[in-house]
């Protein structure tokens, strides 16, 4: 028995060898057969890096424009978000302390050598415009509160939003490095929407809400063709969350979920299927209200509604599996969102010759 076994191990290991040379011939002989020209190395990293302080600028350029639009939408929605409004400035700024070494070279590069918070982004028309912010001053104190080298994005986020609530009613002081030397500004912060606008570095065709904040993807910043397109995405999603959609939603999964516990204490795997139901239930409704109120959101911003619509036609047309109705979609159909939109914008224009309020009508 043992040399039938010690004789199975040899024609399994004389088999493996030959399928082995097989398999390695076939891949040699798909190989290429060029001579390629490669370039040098040390020219490719110095082509690499480049690269990625070309796209960082590009990407901040966004940036800045996503923030100089969501500026405008949250300044001017604060009837729209009663609750949610925080003391704002207008104005981004980045952390450089803690960059990794292997970006350090990125970042000095687009952000300057300093060590600490940089100002990278300042809203049109903002406080921090009017008070003489500029991209690239650094950051040194906040109300007399020192903002260290090291680890800095903690300390000065919680001074900014101390001094940003809502009942705070003194101006922020700044002290600012500029061209080497330490400049006093002060700040009067005015009420906003407080749901930061974020530009994901994602290249997928989405734009979404979490509650708190908004985030745009690149692929959808391409997208988009103008200044009202990217609004119209803003405010539709700052709608989801001044409406409280995404608690809404958050809840009705719970309700289900509780469902799926009880069954499972009966010994039925729903397999959360309740859950999954129940936070869908409403998701359709939920887009027409953020369309809804969106529109109302760059009304009160001064942004033209006429053709606002014409986006989801266009979207239609690129993307055309929107168009059919679906009972069973997340969103409504293109076609219907089209209408509705032309229905608000009716409706808006008609406040305006009333000189009515420019609110969402409630059920």
């Amino acid at each position: 028995m043992q040399k039938f076994l010690a004789r199975t191990r040899i024609r399994s290991l004389f088999l493996y060898f030959h399928v082995s040379i097989i398999l390695f011939s076939i891949l040699i002989g798909c190989a290429p057969t060029s001579q390629i020209a490669r370039g040098n190395s040390h020219e490719v990293n110095l082509e690499r890096n480049w690269e990625l302080i070309e796209a960082e600028k590009v990407y901040i350029k966004r940036v800045r424009h996503v923030n100089d639009l969501a500026w405008k939408l949250n300044a001017h929605g604060t009837k729209l978000c009663p609750g949610n409004e925080s003391k704002n400035t207008g104005f981004m700024f980045t952390d450089t302390s803690n960059v990794p070494i292997k970006e350090k070279e990125v970042y000095s590069s687009v952000y300057g050598k300093h060590s600490g918070i940089i100002i990278t982004g300042i809203a049109k028309t903002s406080p921090a415009e009017i008070a003489g912010l500029k991209i690239g001053d650094v950051v040194t104190s906040v109300n007399n509160q020192q903002i260290p080298n090291q680890n800095a994005g903690k300390i000065f986020s919680r001074v900014m939003a101390e001094a940003s609530k809502i009942n705070s009613t003194s101006d922020i002081n700044l002290k600012i490095l500029r061209s080497n030397k330490i400049l006093d500004l002060q700040i009067k912060p005015v009420l906003a929407c407080s749901y930061p606008v974020i530009l994901q570095r994602d290249d997928s065709l989405n734009a979404f809400a979490d509650g708190n904040s908004v985030f745009i993807t690149l692929g959808m910043y391409r997208f988009v063709e103008n200044d009202t397109e990217l609004m119209t995405v803003i405010a539709h999603e700052l709608a989801h969350n001044s409406e409280g959609h995404i608690s809404k939603k958050k809840g009705n999964y719970w309700l289900g979920g509780i469902v799926d516990i009880v069954a499972a204490g009966y010994g039925f795997n729903t397999q959360g299927i309740f859950g999954k139901t129940t936070s869908s239930l409403f998701s359709q409704e939920f887009e027409r209200d953020a369309d809804y109120v969106g529109m109302y959101y760059l009304a009160n911003a001064g942004v033209d509604t006429t053709n606002v619509a014409g986006f989801w036609r266009r979207m239609a047309i690129e993307h055309p599996s929107g168009i059919k109705e679906n009972h069973g979609a997340s969103h409504p159909s293109t076609a219907e969102r089209w209408g509705n939109l032309g229905a608000a914008h009716n409706e808006i224009q008609s406040k305006m010759l009333n000189e009515l309020p420019l609110l969402p009508e409630k059920k």
